[in-house]
């Protein structure tokens, strides 16, 4: 494993720097789900600054206690105190600064399973610090007890923040920066199992990525093995009803009501754990775009749940015992498929680069998938103000100019049953690779493969 560049987080710390430039008492909330890159964030943006930083455990409060006694000891160069309360340590740093001193405490969500701690956490918000200098940080993986504490209205924390940074994957465009000189199908292929997560695309060299995948989810010793599984006690009290929501959502149950049947509950009960589970950013609601529908279904967001629940989950057992031929024969006829499913999250975001770079014929404000009945368009691209309309298929094959036309030439009937009469369509395709893709582009069909993908994000070209 190797670490690797700082990437996509400027703006970030351009926030966390504006909020550093203030005078007074300042609290920032940093989260994201685990992974992410928050500690890397705020250690980029704590260099040359005086600061306290603690990294927090899995322990009980009095042991973090001990970690910040130590840590002040540390700055203030005197004999380690024996504060046996956060407010005695924290009413110490704020008689002690004299300056602008930053106070980061990492994974911050360990102590907020101490109802008593959060209480007392208020206080030394809102009366302890209040008139000092004091920069102070949390840090916490467990979204949903950040959530609970600080944005519950019934909480002794709500509304105590000045900023909330809630980091995301890096998007696709990202790993051409991350690995030097990576494929744009091997840049795919690492995307649809990593979802853009820093520490996990860490563990790739983005060259001979299905060796790679199968070192990485087919080994019982290897990190990712495990990691859905960790996540999922780590975040939740009942991490069994959630694995298997998320193992309906991967058998192809999308509905509510299908799965509530898979996993034995009320459908009410049902849609609550989605929601949470939609919160966390694991998966996503969807309805169809350009027309009203009540009902929406549910579709993994993060591509490394995807992938684990579709190809590790149901063979955990038999990989933990030393025997995943089975789990590595549904990969090998299997994992072509499941990339076209990640190549629409993909092709999405291609397209938001283009209307970004003002390089489609309309610039779109609203884009998802589309669906009536038993026919689905993969993406559709709105302007409602303009009532313009690009109608797009996405397919992770090679296709041949004639595959190509007959792909638009059915595009185009789908697209009159979306009931955009008065609309100005366009119609497009986004493919791995479209034989006489300039040939295409020169009649003026709307192709983009691959090589497009490369010269729009690494050189920046035209498309």
């Amino acid at each position: 494993m190797r670490i690797r560049k700082f990437i996509n987080r400027g703006k970030d710390l351009e926030t966390l720097e504006r909020l550093y430039g203030r005078e007074g008492f300042t609290l920032v909330l940093v989260t994201g789900r685990r992974r992410i890159g928050k500690s890397r964030l705020v250690k980029e943006f704590l260099k040359g600054k005086k600061a306290i930083s603690v990294q927090f455990e899995k322990r009980l409060w009095e042991y973090n206690l001990n970690k910040l006694n130590r840590a002040i000891g540390e700055y203030f160069g005197i004999p380690v105190p024996n504060f046996s309360t956060f407010s005695d340590a924290f009413r110490f740093i704020a008689s002690q600064s004299r300056e602008r001193l930053i106070v980061f405490l990492d994974e911050f969500s360990y102590l907020l399973r101490y109802s008593e701690v959060e209480a007392e956490f208020q206080s030394i918000v809102d009366e302890i610090l209040a008139e000092s200098d004091v920069m102070l940080i949390l840090s916490a993986s467990s979204v949903g007890l950040l959530k609970r504490s600080f944005f519950d209205y019934s909480s002794p924390l709500y509304g105590r923040s000045d900023a909330t940074l809630n980091l995301q994957p890096l998007s696709f465009r990202h790993l051409f920066e991350w690995f030097d000189g990576i494929s744009p199908e091997n840049a795919v292929k690492v995307y649809a199992v990593t979802s853009g997560v820093p520490r996990y695309l860490e563990l790739f060299e983005g060259r001979k990525v299905e060796e790679e995948i199968r070192a990485n989810f087919f080994d019982p010793n290897s990190f990712l093995f495990r990691e859905a599984k960790e996540l999922l006690e780590e975040e939740f009290r009942e991490p069994e009803t959630y694995y298997t929501l998320l193992e309906a959502v991967a058998r192809g149950k999308t509905r509510v009501n299908e799965i509530a049947q898979h996993a034995f509950l009320e459908p009410k009960n049902t849609a609550r754990y989605l929601r949470i589970l939609e919160d966390l950013g694991i998966l996503k609601r969807e309805l169809p775009v350009g027309r009203k529908a009540k009902r929406g279904i549910y579709r993994f967001k993060d591509l490394y749940f995807a992938f684990w629940f579709r190809f590790v989950a149901p063979y955990f057992e038999e990989i933990e015992g030393g025997f995943p031929e089975g789990a590595l024969e549904e990969f090998d006829q299997e994992f072509n498929s499941y990339v076209g499913f990640s190549f629409e999250e993909i092709a999405k975001q291609f397209l938001v680069e283009l209307n970004r770079e003002g390089k489609l014929s309309f610039r779109f404000t609203k884009i998802g998938r589309w669906w009536r009945k038993s026919e689905e368009i993969d993406l559709l691209a709105l302007n409602e103000r303009e009532k313009q309309a690009l109608f797009v298929e996405v397919k992770w094959k090679n296709l041949s100019k004639r595959e190509a036309w007959e792909i638009l030439r059915d595009l185009e009937r789908k697209a009159e049953l979306a009931g955009l009469e008065s609309w100005e369509k366009s119609h497009g395709l986004v493919a791995r690779k479209v034989e006489g893709n300039e040939k295409l582009k020169e009649e003026g069909r709307l192709v983009w493969d691959l090589a497009d993908f490369e010269r729009l994000i690494s050189h920046g070209g035209e498309v």
